[in-house]
This record gives C-alpha cells, structure tokens and sequence, in this order.
C-alpha cells in the first residue's frame, strides 16, 4: 500500500508540520497543526477498531504509553466496560417519581 500523500523531500526532512500550513493556507483552509492531524487520524482508527499495535506501527510510535493517550482519546480502553449493567434486574425498585417544589411565598 502506498502514501495517501506524496513522498516529498521536505517531509523527509522533518518538515511536515511547514508544508501542511502552507499547503492549507494557499488553498484557503484553516490551519491546522500537523500534530492535531496525526491524532485525529489515530483516534478516528481505532475509534473503528484497528488494532493499536497496527496504528502504532503506521503512526510511528515507538512506545505504548505514548500510544495509550490515543487509545484513552478514542474510549477504547473503557469501551464495554458497563455492559454488564444492561442485563441488571431491578429487584423492586420503584420507578421514579418527580415531585414540584414551591417556595414559601408562592400561593
């Protein structure tokens, strides 16, 4: 699988985050930092369910706590987490009952 973008030397050089500003600002778009870019794209992966190992090795992470800001971002590691109360019985708990509350001073 190739680029979504085109290799230039300038991104191999590190300068990603100048050619992203210049490129929006001469087409009219907003600027955005090549960094908020990079987590959008991580988030919205596995927000999808792509692994976090696959993400990280695409995005260039090298360690998994800095992967896991990500992973927080997105929910997935408290994806599921309270399904177990979809099945809870309420065992004779009343609904709730809404009750109005006047002041002293209304009639």
């Amino acid at each position: 699988m190739g680029f979504v973008l085109p290799r230039i030397y300038r991104w191999d050089q590190g300068e990603q985050a100048r050619v992203l500003r210049l490129f929006l600002k001469s087409v009219g778009l907003p600027e955005i930092r090549f960094h908020d870019l990079r987590a959008s794209w991580a988030t919205l992966l596995l927000s999808r369910g792509v692994a976090p190992s696959k993400v990280m090795s695409m995005g260039g992470w090298s360690d998994m706590k800095t992967m896991m800001i990500y992973m927080r971002k997105a929910g997935i590691d408290i994806k599921g987490s309270t399904s177990v109360l979809d099945d809870m019985q309420t065992h004779g708990v009343r609904e709730a009952e809404v009750y109005e509350i006047r002041s002293g001073n209304e009639c």
